[in-house]
């Protein structure tokens, strides 16, 4: 038995217990205690939350303020300060444990409470001296747990609730949870004990109640909130904050981060408020250009992020050559980016998950509407009425429905013709049925049409569309115990057909991929979960280019790949998160052109995928530090070069051609809340990746070879990413400042050897560093809300021109006596020059103005403020006595105005 220290300069003494118990403590202790002590010894547990009575020394006021200090020194200096006898064993603390606690006007038991919170120790009253044993509720087995589910009054499940929950001694020691998606929260490793829980979601009066969380049983609750149609921006803020609490206490290695719609219209954006332009703002992402809404994850190219909508993939989801996105804002309900770390639930792409979140109102009737420089847009949404709700079954529905059209082409309409127009319609609709369950679909149309064909007097007659069609829907059956039973079947396909309407030339592109999936989750305790699902996906693609009715160039395949995973989640205790998974993909391509050859087929590829992660909680939960690691794998490619600022994605799909994508990566973090009330988080995370499989075109390809045209290398990348975020008071906002180095090695089928050496460079999007700065303000001056958005960034690596010759190629078989000269230029090591370092200023007012029909908001956006010429590409002209360098600059400065309507 070790000993046992009396950190009071008092005379030794034995202390009397109630019973028959009794304990010694001395200073010093002697080497051995009896046997009947230490059996006594090891028999005591303390608890924490105690709830002291007047005049017990649990009572007595501390009087202690420290910062960062060892435990056991911080009970040394409590006992002194106290001046109350504290006995404990320095075996039992923790070695590498420091705590801060500001506590000189609380109690000795609130103080204790925040000494040991993360820990196993409790403490009880022993005659004069209070003593730090293991607490009873350090023993798994014996944990509390409570757990319940949140519903409407009309009986819909509330998701994306923040759940908090306080020991009623206690009301410093918060702990926080957010509702699923069928509205079930949960908390686990509470010592057993009288809790107050509260629920707070925008749209809903908070619920407060008192709760007993008892030992080994969860105790299970239901909720039933209260609608209230007000909304103070102070919830909105305080809402937020509690999410990202409830994130930061419930997931493990996962890098994520959202933002809302409210985040979203303050966003300075091009036009209007854009989701996936908002994303370049999120810490690990970089652009090439301000031309493109396109977007890079910690080294990962533009076409290996996965684009969910309502978990329907998205394949191009772009408006105008890649300018804007098909999200319209007044549909979004949240974006939430993935940027490393998802679990095995998540497949098809290895660099990020994007998931948004359509909005399907809350079934009363209204609109949103806005008009901006680039398109005028409506919502709308409400219910079905009751006699239909009855036929059909349900017990509660909900739709909404949006369209947006730009409207140049209309209003310049009587004087000229304009070539081009953007249209998309949105809709989802969510049923609860009367058994409980939800039925929820979503459909997506969008078309982009440049047409020169039908103006007057225009030399080259060009027909331009592309666009995207989704739908999916699932039926959901919630379990009791927070489980629940899923199917879920989506079609998605992206288009492009161009044609030169003259010479009978087209060039067309296409994919679409229909899946069928179904998940199970069940709870088989509070502190455990496990996740499993099987998913069909049929793929198939075309690419053609055509004259006079003949291909002459054109690839096309098809592909089967199955999946199925399993995941887990464990809380062993308030310290711990770990998270495992496993996912297996089988992928079974039919590539047309390889049958046709007479081949032995395209390969079949079977994929493991192990993913792990782990979370360690300090600081009172107010600390962690995170590690994940894990197998991703792709089996479709873009051929799109991103070098270029505008252009659409051309996808193939894995086989004989182009290998899958394999990326192994990892990432160790530590993230923490500070300041008065939790104000402020912060998280920095390094990271490394590799991708084996990734594709290029190849310069010496054999036209009359059609597997050649792409070779396959690998890539790798690593960095870190530091995020700083504020959620309350006036000034809210956050900055994140991204390192990252990343280079891909192919094949050089330029250098004209067989084999050819390998050549290793950074890709154009290698931005090595990345500042961004979001900041968001209420002003005094006429209740305006300004954004603001600063970018630095360094430059990206382009390949520079040396010089350029003439080539004699003279023809003598043809006939042609006079030879023709053709110029080519020396190209520099590739990628080994950076344009200059971009940075730019945008800012946003807006001005929300009710009326008792609704409200309105007008708004303005200025992109660049100052003007600054960042560089999107250098020309070099070789053809004057003296070479010249000239450039073409990104995005001026460009104010945009605009108007919302919402009643």
């Amino acid at each position: 038995m070790e000993a046992w220290e009396n950190r009071m300069l008092k005379p030794a003494r034995w202390c009397g217990c109630s019973g028959a118990l009794a304990i010694v403590l001395l200073t010093p202790m002697p080497a051995a205690l009896s046997a009947q002590d230490a059996q006594v010894l090891a028999a005591l547990r303390g608890e924490i939350g105690v709830d002291a009575d007047a005049g017990t020394l649990l009572a007595t006021i501390s009087q202690l303020s420290i910062e960062k200090t060892p435990l056991g020194e911080a009970l040394v200096r409590l006992a002194e300060r106290s001046n109350v006898q504290i006995a404990f064993s320095s075996s039992l603390l923790p070695t590498d444990m420091g705590v801060e606690c500001d506590c000189t006007t609380l109690s000795l038991a609130r103080t204790l409470d925040r000494l040991l919170a993360d820990t196993d120790l409790g403490y009880l009253e022993l005659g004069s001296q209070v003593v730090v044993v293991p607490r009873a509720g350090g023993d798994p087995a014996r944990q509390g747990a409570i757990s319940g589910r949140v519903w409407s009054e009309d009986g819909v499940p509330v998701s994306g609730a923040v759940a908090s929950l306080l020991p009623a001694a206690d009301s410093t020691r918060v702990r926080f949870a957010q509702t699923d998606d069928l509205g079930f929260f949960t908390f686990t490793g509470l010592p057993p004990g009288p809790y107050v829980l509260s629920i707070v979601r925008i749209g809903f009066a908070d619920h407060r109640q008192d709760v007993e969380a008892g030992a080994v049983d969860a105790a299970e609750i239901e909720i039933v909130m209260r609608t209230d149609a007000l909304q103070l921006e102070g919830v909105v803020v305080e809402a937020q904050r509690s999410r990202t609490r409830a994130r930061f206490e419930e997931t493990a290695g996962i890098t994520v981060q959202d933002i809302g719609r409210d985040e979203l219209k303050a966003i300075p954006g091009i036009a209007e408020s854009d989701p996936l332009r908002a994303v370049e703002v999120l810490p690990g992402v970089t652009t090439v250009s301000d031309f493109s809404a396109a977007f890079n994850v910690r080294g990962g190219s533009a076409d290996q992020n996965l684009i969910l909508l309502d978990d329907i993939p998205i394949y191009n989801p772009f408006h105008l050559g890649n300018l804007f996105s098909v999200f319209n804002a007044d549909m979004v309900a949240r974006a939430e980016l993935r940027a490393g770390g998802f679990p095995a639930e998540y497949g098809g792409r290895v660099s990020s998950v994007l998931t948004v979140e359509t909005d399907a109102g809350d079934g009363v009737t209204s609109v949103d509407a806005g008009v901006s420089l680039l398109a005028s847009r409506v919502a709308v949404d409400g219910a079905l009425p009751g006699a239909a709700e009855e036929v059909l079954g349900f017990a509660n529905t909900r739709w909404r429905l949006s369209g947006r059209r730009s409207y140049f082409d209309v209003l310049l309409k009587p004087w000229a013709d304009f070539p081009y127009h953007l249209s998309d319609f949105q809709g989802v609709f969510e049923g609860w049925t009367k058994g409980g369950n939800r039925i929820r679909i979503t459909g997506y149309s969008g078309r982009d049409i440049i047409d020169l064909s039908e103006i007057d007097d225009f030399s080259l007659p060009v027909s331009w569309a592309w666009g995207n069609d989704a739908i999916g829907g699932s039926w959901v059956n919630p379990m009791r115990g927070g489980g629940s039973m899923s199917v879920r079947a989506a079609f998605s396909r992206f288009f492009s057909d161009f044609a030169f309407t003259d010479f009978e030339a087209e060039f067309d592109t296409r994919i679409q991929r229909a899946t069928l999936q179904a998940d199970l989750e069940r709870r088989p305790s509070p502190g455990l979960r496990w996740k499993s699902g099987l998913a069909a996906n049929d793929r198939d693609y075309e690419n053609a280019a055509r004259a006079g009715g003949t291909t002459f160039f054109g690839g096309a395949g098809s592909g089967i790949e199955l999946t199925a995973y399993s995941q887990i989640y464990w809380e062993p205790g308030p310290r711990w998160l770990f998270e495992g998974g496993l996912r297996a993909d089988h992928w079974r391509p039919a590539n047309e052109q390889d049958q046709d050859a007479g081949g032995a087929g395209p390969p079949v590829s079977t994929t493991v995928s192990p993913r792990l992660a782990a979370k360690w909680f300090f600081r009172n939960r107010g600390s962690a530090v995170r590690f994940s690691a894990g197998r991703y794998s792709q089996f479709l490619h873009s051929l799109r070069d991103e070098e270029f600022p505008f252009g659409l994605d051309i996808w193939v799909l894995a086989g004989a051609e182009a290998p899958h994508v394999i990326s192994d990566q990892a990432q160790l973090g530590v993230e923490s809340f500070f300041g008065p009330d939790d104000a402020w988080f912060a998280s920095l995370e390094g990271y490394y990746r590799t991708f084996n499989g990734v594709i290029t075109q190849n310069a010496a390809e054999d036209p009359n070879d059609p597997l050649d045209d792409l070779v396959s290398g690998r890539g790798r990348a690593y960095g870190a990413d530091l995020f700083v975020r504020r959620d309350l008071g006036r000034t809210t906002g956050w900055i994140s400042i991204s390192f990252l180095k990343t280079d891909r090695t192919f094949p050089d089928t330029r250098y004209g050897t067989d084999p050819p050496p390998d050549i290793t460079y950074p890709p154009v999007f290698d931005r090595r560093l990345d500042v961004d700065l979001v900041l968001r303000r209420t002003l005094d001056w006429w209740g305006l809300e300004a954004g603001l958005r600063a970018n630095f960034g360094t430059g990206l690596p382009y390949t520079r021109p040396l010089g350029a010759y003439e080539v004699y190629n003279p023809r003598p078989l043809d006939g042609v006596l006079d030879p023709e000269w053709e110029s080519a230029v020396v190209l520099g090591p590739r990628n080994a020059e950076r344009y200059p370092a971009r940075h730019r200023l945008d800012a946003s007012l807006r001005k929300t103005i009710v009326r008792g029909w609704g409200t309105l908001t007008p708004y303005l956006s200025v992109i660049n403020v100052y003007n600054h010429k960042n560089v999107l590409f250098y020309f070099f002209e070789f053809d004057r006595s003296e070479p010249r360098r000239s450039g073409i600059s990104m995005i001026p400065i460009l104010p945009t105005i605009g108007l919302e309507v919402s009643f």
